[in-house]
């Protein structure tokens, strides 16, 4: 999740491409809603985790009450206890395929919903060419 260190991440995001190769990495997309498997709903939704963004580090779990969407990002999210930890750890094993995969072209641009959809790179060790522009729209929890 794109600014999953904000206590309400951005809700959209412009992706664009401004260079690339025949080879460029494509843009997979995930709908977040396949991600979370029922057995692992309540550590979700309970274990807290630190989301570290500085000074303004807070706790949060992966699925808050109320929250229209899942906060998770492991680059700035670390287990607040070892159940936690073991969440993350599951999660990061998960071998879920991409909903969609983006294959890139001068140009092009893309459109998420940040709430509803991960994204990621696909392997870009052969991709010395790639220089994409992102633009993130705030929205609100409710």
């Amino acid at each position: 999740m794109d600014m999953a260190h904000r206590p309400v991440p951005a809700r959209y995001l412009v992706l664009g491409m401004l260079e690339c190769s025949s080879g460029t990495a494509a843009t997979e997309l995930l709908d977040a809603g396949l991600l979370l498997p029922d057995e692992l709903y309540e550590a979700a939704s309970t274990e807290p985790f630190l989301v570290r963004t500085g000074a303004k580090s807070f706790y949060a779990t992966i699925k808050g009450k109320g929250q229209p969407f899942l906060r998770l990002d492991p680059g700035c999210m670390e287990g607040a206890t070892e159940r936690a930890r073991r969440l993350m750890a599951r999660l990061g094993e998960l071998c879920v395929p991409p909903t969609y995969v983006h294959r890139w072209t001068p140009g092009s641009v893309l459109v998420l919903d940040n709430w509803k959809v991960f994204h990621r790179r696909a392997d870009a060790r052969n991709d010395p060419t790639r220089a994409l522009f992102r633009i993130s729209i705030l929205g609100e929890s409710s």
